[in-house]
This record gives C-alpha cells, sequence and structure tokens, in this order.
C-alpha cells in the first residue's frame, strides 16, 4: 500500500510505501535522484525508438527499473492530418513526451512537425509563440492542456477522456474519441 502520492508537474510521481518515498518519471529527472545503470539508458532510447515511453523508478536513491507505456495512435489519426493538411493547416504535435518517442509517434500520424519535452506550464508559452505566426488552434484532453488550450485562438478538447479542467479552458468540446472529428 502506498500513501502521499504526488504528481510532480513535468516530471513524475512520488509515494510513500513502507516508510520509503518512491519516484517515478523521466529518465532526466530520477538521474537526480538515484544512478541509472547504461544499459537501462540503453533500453530506454530503444523503447523511445518504438514510440513508447520509459518510466524511470528508483526508491531511496536506488535505481529500481523502468516501464514502457505506450498510447495506440488512433486508427483515423494520419487520415485526420492528412485532411486538415489538405486544407491548408500545420499539423504540430506538442508533447511532454521525450524526443525519441514523439518522433516515432509524429512519424506514424504523419504530422508537419515535433515539439516534444515540453513541460505542461510551457505548452501555453509554445501556443503563444506559435500565434505570433498566425492563428492557432489547440487539441488536447488533459490537465496539462488547459493552459495551451485557453491560450489558443481556438481551443478543441477531446471531450470523452477529457478532464474537467481542459472542457472548461477548450472553446470547443468534441464529444467523442475521434481525432477526425476535429
Amino acid at each position: 500500500e502506498t500513501s502521499g502520492f504526488r504528481v510532480l508537474a513535468g516530471n513524475g510521481l512520488a509515494a510513500i510505501m513502507d516508510g520509503d518515498t518512491i519516484h517515478g518519471g523521466s529518465e532526466t529527472y530520477i538521474s537526480t535522484l538515484a544512478d541509472i545503470p547504461q544499459d537501462m539508458t540503453e533500453l530506454s532510447r530503444a523503447l523511445g525508438g518504438e514510440g513508447k515511453t520509459p518510466i524511470f523508478f528508483e526508491r531511496n536513491g536506488i535505481f529500481l527499473g523502468i516501464i514502457a507505456a505506450a498510447d495506440v495512435i488512433k486508427k483515423d489519426s494520419a487520415q485526420a492530418v492528412k485532411e486538415l493538411q489538405h486544407m491548408g493547416i500545420e499539423v504540430i504535435m506538442l508533447t511532454g513526451d521525450n524526443q525519441r518517442t514523439a518522433d516515432a509517434i509524429g512519424k506514424e500520424a504523419g504530422v508537419d512537425r515535433v515539439i516534444a519535452g515540453v513541460l505542461p506550464d510551457g505548452k501555453a508559452a509554445v501556443i503563444k509563440n506559435l500565434q505570433k505566426r498566425g492563428r492557432t488552434a489547440m487539441v488536447g484532453d488533459g490537465i496539462n492542456d488547459a493552459p495551451a488550450l485557453a491560450q489558443a485562438d481556438i481551443g478543441i478538447a477531446m471531450g470523452v477522456r477529457g478532464t474537467d479542467s481542459a472542457i472548461e479552458a477548450a472553446d470547443i468540446a468534441v464529444m467523442d474519441d475521434r481525432i477526425s472529428s476535429v
């Protein structure tokens, strides 16, 4: 059993188990708390190249291991991206995922550009910077997306799995799970 569960925005999570604090998160964050063996760093890069996000864990300064998480790209994503591009819209993937993972997913989806490794509070700043080039729309579904959804000229929340904060911050809520609905 764990207690004291905390989300460490942009870094990972922490919880207490049997009186010890356990952290999970990015390689960059966990490397500040524990030494990560070289073979695990290499495994992390391989996982990222497969479009998986490696999540590192440590307990009391001792590296525990990696879990790989993967978002399955929606079946209609690549087609939706193509349709947006045919309308003259540049499609940018903005994510907190590491660059290798994001590049693999972005390639599969066919996006024009990938901006990765962005902490939650940085997404709104990226949108603000993109607005210097023209009008922007932001599509998101999580609490980490809410500030960027509010900053964009048009914020579109994916409502089926979207958090209340994302839906509240957006101008439009799409109430199904298909990216093609955008």
